[in-house]
């Protein structure tokens, strides 16, 4: 009985070890090894090392032991997690009449400045691209099933091909401005990039989608900080601004920029009267500022600490289970 119940404890402690590196890359201590001296060959903190094998003395170590020296959840598992956002922009139709709703708002809006005969410039209103004015979601559909994020060698390709459809409704939107003599001023931070194929590529897009003012005047990508206030300050100038458009709130005022979720959340009822009125909102849900307040900035942080640092956030209900 004692030998069957060893045997039992034996088993489960190697299944309880295993979970701990299951997926992830394994190393077999050897003679002169050391937890810091492991970690550097694969480019890891001893501490990291530690944590990942629930290791509490770091000279605890025995040659044989099974350590894995790899992420135990992975940027492709992280990915996963795009599945549900990125369906619902492509395939709901909830999201497909909150974006007609949206634009059929920013109209009315300008419909009732133009009534307005006192004033005495010339009409425009700024509008963000990404996720506001183009669909970006088969960039993040292609991402799903892949080993990476989001990064500037596949997101450039991306916009050099031009083919980014229109957000629906936005086309008839901007017609609409143009046939109104409102201009439109697109202030966005794609980069530019040294040899302009960022701008050339971006367009591209917008004239294949046949959107007014789609000139040096009024696309304004970047090329220096993601602060998009200099920007909205030229086309400003010498323009009655009747309202901004963006999925970010940053494309509205750098109040918003690097704040915390509850900061952000704070600041939004701050000015809480300017949405629907001079603010409007696109939604997205596939990634934005929003997500990088989650992770305090920190975009470097492993696929492991953002799928906790995102579960952490969840406000979830406590229910005793009896």
């Amino acid at each position: 009985m004692k030998k069957r119940i060893s045997f039992l404890l034996a088993i489960v402690l190697f299944v309880s070890s295993s979970l701990s590196i299951f997926g992830a890359e394994q190393y077999t201590v050897k003679e002169g090894d050391t937890l810091a001296k492991i970690a550097k060959q694969f480019d890891m903190t001893y501490e990291e090392l530690a944590k990942l094998n629930n290791i509490s003395n770091p000279h605890s170590i025995c040659i044989g032991d099974m350590l894995a020296v790899g992420p135990v959840y992975t940027t492709e598992e992280l990915n996963e997690q795009l599945v549900m956002a990125t369906l619902w922009v492509q395939a709901s139709a909830e999201y497909r009449a909150l974006a007609y709703q949206t634009f059929s708002l920013a109209q009315m809006l300008i419909q009732k400045d133009l009534e307005d005969e006192t004033v005495d410039k010339p009409r425009a209103i700024v509008v963000d691209l990404d996720e506001t004015i183009l669909d970006n979601s088969p960039y993040e559909a292609w991402l799903i099933g892949k080993d990476f994020g989001y990064s500037s060698s596949t997101w450039n390709p991306w916009i050099q091909l031009g083919v980014a459809p229109a957000i629906p409704g936005a086309v008839d939107f901007l017609k609409f401005c143009e046939e109104n003599n409102v201009e439109v001023f697109y202030v966005s931070n794609r980069k530019v990039l040294d040899d302009n194929s960022g701008y050339e590529g971006t367009v591209k897009n917008l004239k294949a989608l046949g959107l007014p003012n789609v000139d040096e005047t009024h696309v304004l990508l970047r090329t220096g900080s993601s602060d998009k206030t200099e920007r909205r300050t030229m086309a400003e100038e010498g323009h009655h601004v009747v309202l901004y458009m963006g999925d970010n709130l940053n494309d509205f005022l750098h109040d918003f920029a690097g704040l915390s979720v509850d900061e952000r959340l704070t600041k939004t009822d701050e000015y809480k009267k300017e949405f629907g009125k001079k603010f409007i909102v696109m939604p997205n849900p596939m990634y934005g500022e929003w997500e990088g307040a989650i992770y305090n900035f920190n975009w470097k942080s492993s696929a492991e600490e953002r799928n906790e640092m995102r579960k952490n956030t969840l406000k979830t209900w406590e229910r005793e289970v009896q």
